[in-house]
């Protein structure tokens, strides 16, 4: 019979499984299927609805609107595909932090869907980058789009990282419970990917900070790792 430690790590092993199976980047053609390109269609009728009505009437201002909502839910996948993100949020940032992934953080996604959007210049819309619960274990990076010349407040905050390249978006509604803030890396970003830029995705930010901290915890895991076996041959 086996024992209850075995009977859980073979539970945990089987959830596992499952989240991987069932959280995996969309694939290159998914955009075709009918709920995808509704999804695409009615984000771009949301950031319509950002702007005062005599904009919004504006051919040029849907074309922008359609241009975003599209190069958001397809790059949101992209992103993933690149990453080869395999689990959910969180979950795929033990990978990271772990030195099984290079990349796929939260503000790393956030980073290089903004690079994406930037790609093209906006005149009615406005493309910005916010945290919630900053400084917290529930600190979280997004990127957010409002009409021009408005900030975070009464945006539709696009999630690239959530669910695996499957774009969530949450309305002002949405946020509410969580302290959203301006994104305070946007000054350095958006001189990094300013609008109009041709840059690929194969160029991502590297913040210095993070280049020191990821060797250091990988090495401090490989340091706890060694004192408990230390531990558990003494005992």
């Amino acid at each position: 019979m086996p024992t209850t430690q075995t009977f859980r790590l073979l539970l945990a092993a089987a959830l596992l499984c499952g989240w991987s199976s069932c959280c995996t980047p969309p694939a290159e053609d998914y955009i075709q299927k009918p709920y995808v390109q509704q999804q695409m269609s009615g984000l771009a009728n949301a950031f319509l609805a950002l702007l005062p009505p005599d904009q919004a009437a504006l051919p040029a201002a849907g074309a922008e609107a359609r241009w975003l909502a599209d190069t958001a839910v397809v790059q949101s996948a992209a992103i993933a595909r690149d990453n080869r993100t395999v689990l959910f949020g969180w979950l795929n940032n033990i990978l990271v932090n772990s030195n099984l992934r290079d990349r796929g953080l939260c503000w790393q996604v956030q980073q290089d869907l903004y690079r994406d959007l930037r790609r093209r210049p906006v005149k009615y819309f406005r493309i910005g980058l916010t945290i919630r619960d900053r400084g917290t274990g529930r600190e979280h990076s997004c990127v957010y789009v409002n009409a021009a010349g408005k900030g975070l407040q009464g945006s539709i905050v696009l999630d690239a990282w959530k669910n695996c390249g499957h774009l969530v978006t949450l309305t002002q509604k949405d946020r509410e419970g969580g302290k959203w803030e301006e994104d305070w890396r946007e000054p350095f970003v958006s001189k990094a990917f300013p609008e109009g830029h041709s840059y690929g995705m194969e160029h991502h930010l590297v913040w210095p900070g993070w280049a020191r901290k990821r060797p250091m915890l990988v090495q401090r895991i490989f340091q706890s790792d060694q004192q408990n076996e230390a531990k558990a041959a003494a005992e």
